[in-house]
């Protein structure tokens, strides 16, 4: 009886390895680890590129020296060149370092500040659309309109106080032309009408103002004579007499009163 051997018996002939060096055209095998760590390389530059808008940044550390682009696209060209799995053009983009702007920082005192302002400028803005109530103004009688416009102002701003406006004087009066005021006050507040009225000369129309046995044309006060009682040196109320025509300055501003 005869035996019949398989091929991959003992007595087999081995089948001879080739060098792959030493076939034309065929590269030895490459180690798995210097592979996988080509490929690693390859897909982190291809996410590289990707999170820059399609162009590679290579960044190759040399002892913290400089690296010039020409320097890095002949190592990439050169890494390209071995690698079977890579064909790209890579574009060599200069690496900045970026400073963070830390946001400024704010001052407490400058927002009290601005607030504070804020409310200023609203209650301003409340006074001013006060500042044209509907006062009544039926004992005034037929004074000229830039006079009853003056005596809404005045009279909305400081509490309606008891007008006069036609009236016949004694003496020689801007009231029975229909050119005057008298404003019924006393103490701080006939100081500041007083004030205020002068404050808004060209706007109301003001030719003058009498308070305090005093008389003010808008350059300051002067001592007026005696006149023998509170009502006649005008300690009682504010005397203001008004030009011939309407004043030419726009709108009184509450601004300058207090």
């Amino acid at each position: 009886m005869s035996r019949h051997r398989s091929p991959g018996g003992r007595n087999a002939h081995p089948r001879p390895v080739l060098n792959a060096a030493a076939v034309p055209g065929a590269q030895a095998p490459r180690p798995a680890r210097h592979r996988a760590a080509r490929e690693s390389a390859v897909r982190n530059g291809m996410a590289a590129a990707a999170a820059a808008g399609g162009a590679l940044v290579v960044t190759v550390p040399m002892a913290n020296a400089p690296v010039s682009p020409a320097a890095a696209d002949t190592y990439l060209r050169s890494t390209a060149a071995e690698t079977d799995d890579l064909r790209m053009i890579a574009s060599v983009v200069p690496v900045t370092a970026s400073r963070e702007v830390e946001p400024p920082e704010l001052d407490v005192s400058d927002l009290v500040k601005a607030a504070g302002l804020f409310e200023e400028a609203r209650a301003l803005a409340e006074r001013q659309a006060a500042a044209n109530c509907d006062a009544d103004l039926s004992d005034i009688g037929r004074v000229k309109p830039w006079v009853r416009s003056a005596a809404r102002f005045l009279s909305c701003l400081y509490d309606e106080p008891d007008l006069i406006g036609v009236a016949q004087r004694a003496r020689a009066s801007d009231h029975p032309k229909g050119l005057a005021l008298d404003l019924m006050v006393r103490g701080d507040k006939g100081d500041r009408i007083a004030k205020c009225a002068l404050a808004n000369q060209e706007e109301l129309g003001v030719d003058y103002v009498i308070w305090r046995q005093r008389v003010n044309y808008g350059d300051g006060w002067e001592r007026m004579a005696d006149r023998g009682g509170i009502t006649e040196n005008h300690y009682d109320h504010v005397h203001i007499s008004f030009k011939r025509g309407a004043g030419g300055g726009g709108a009184p501003l509450v601004a300058r009163c207090s």
